[in-house]
């Protein structure tokens, strides 16, 4: 297991790697660009050769790279379809540079579409989309909240969509803070049990390549994303225990999306994570 966080957009992409490492990551998370516009950003060979050549000296890998928050698969609007179509596209293309072997996706809202027609959208959209992709990244749908018409809260939707292709071809990045709004209970031993084993028997824990840890401010299912600091919200350090106690693989990333990223709060959050995992 190597814990991480998401990297703060300001600073500086060696400046903010430089502080990761000394805070004790071992992986990250990033957005290429503009987490909240369409422009990708230019970045030349050089630039991209030095920051996997840094990432390298820190040992720090994988790293992960988090697509726009405007991408929306499931869009009826087909001129917003197109660029999140574009984007996502060119996302998949920079992580390749990168060196990073996943990409997360929020899975998307339907927007009154329906469920049904929403996940085929996305379905077809990927299948025409995939081969153009670089072999060695792999994308990965994030589970959502739920709020609205928001796809991927649940996890056989989940399971929809990676079961119509072959196996492993994507995979999913678990939110623990989405996961308890969603109704899936993260607060005790019990339900973190109970919770893999639905996930298990959906998705399958083998497709499931990272973990983002976040405490919630937000009472069980109520479908509405508010993160909080580690041991601050809702969850119990009880469930946390067990999340990351649960066995997985060596190596699995682990990403805190907490709030104000980029400062001693990540120091404190990683710490406290550091705890739990040595609770036995």
């Amino acid at each position: 297991m190597r814990f991480g966080v998401h990297m703060p957009q300001k600073g500086g992409f060696k400046k903010n790697v430089e502080r990761a490492s000394e805070i004790g990551c071992r992986t990250i998370q990033i957005f290429p660009g503009n987490p909240t516009g369409w422009r990708m950003g230019k970045l030349e060979p050089l630039e991209l050769e030095k920051r996997a050549a840094l990432l390298k000296e820190k040992d720090i890998n994988p790293l992960v790279v988090h697509s726009a928050y405007l991408i929306n698969l499931a869009s009826g609007n087909n001129e917003f379809l197109v660029k999140s179509r574009k984007l996502l596209n060119e996302t998949m293309e920079r992580a390749g540079f990168y060196r990073s072997p996943y990409v997360v996706l929020h899975t998307g809202n339907h927007g009154g579409q329906g469920v049904e027609k929403g996940l085929a959208q996305i379905i077809g959209i990927i299948k025409e989309d995939l081969p153009g992709w670089p072999a060695a990244v792999k994308l990965l749908l994030e589970n959502t909240a739920g709020s609205g018409t928001a796809l991927g809260a649940r996890f056989e939707e989940l399971a929809e969509i990676l079961k119509s292709f072959p196996k492993h071809t994507l995979g999913v990045c678990i939110d623990t803070a989405h996961s308890w709004a969603a109704g899936y209970d993260l607060g005790s031993s019990a339900g973190v049990n109970k919770t893999l084993s639905a996930l298990d028997s959906t998705v399958g824990l083998e497709n499931l390549h990272v973990i983002h840890v976040n405490d919630t401010k937000v009472e069980l299912g109520s479908r509405v994303d508010r993160h909080a600091h580690i041991g601050e919200g809702r969850i119990a350090n009880e469930g946390f225990a067990a999340v990351l106690n649960y066995g997985w693989p060596e190596g699995l990333p682990v990403i805190l999306e907490t709030p104000e990223n980029g400062t001693e709060w990540d120091r404190t959050n990683l710490e406290r994570l550091t705890c739990l995992l040595e609770r036995r």
